[in-house]
């Protein structure tokens, strides 16, 4: 099933600010934490909470029985990218494919945008989302960076999309 497809599969929803902001913290702590053992859940939640204050292109939801969200941000250093900024299923619905169907969405709207390409980080022991990111055309860039609240090193990937840059 292509990509485009794999979202048709899950009813996903325009997220609503700012009602929808604390579940999404709430997914991405639990995600963290079945990933990566005992985090620190008020930092974690925090980091979520304060991405809905940048300029936002698109922030997605995928409700019961199967949380999950996505949200893309216009790009910090490159007007002209569009940036994953979080991607995040809670665990019961890990494997059913909603985290490919919010990434399918993500890349959807970032492309209608007309931006030139979307981005992300993601952590380098994060095997199973880099698998994700890679079978979806993603490439990885740059070098390694450190993680912003410690841990694991990140790496920057990029997924060229058709169509012109903003303002071009």
């Amino acid at each position: 099933m292509s990509l485009a497809h794999v979202a048709d599969a899950f009813r996903i929803r325009a997220g609503a600010l700012p009602d929808d902001v604390d579940l999404c913290a709430e997914i991405w702590v639990r995600a963290v934490e079945a990933r990566d053992g005992t985090v620190d859940a008020e930092a974690m939640a925090e980091r979520v909470r304060s991405a809905f204050g940048n300029p936002i292109v698109r922030f997605a939801v995928v409700d019961a029985p199967r949380h999950g969200f996505a949200l893309v941000e216009s790009g910090r250093a490159d007007p002209r990218e569009a940036l994953l900024h979080f991607l995040a299923v809670h665990p019961g619905g890990v494997g059913s494919g909603v985290g490919r169907a919010l990434l399918a969405d993500a890349v959807e709207h970032a492309a209608r945008a007309a931006f030139r390409s979307l981005t992300l980080e993601v952590r380098t022991t994060n095997v199973r989302a880099i698998e994700m990111y890679t079978r979806a055309g993603f490439v990885p860039f740059g070098g390694q960076i450190p993680h912003p609240l410690g841990g694991d090193p990140m790496q920057s990937y990029r997924l060229a999309l058709a169509g012109p840059a903003p303002g071009s």
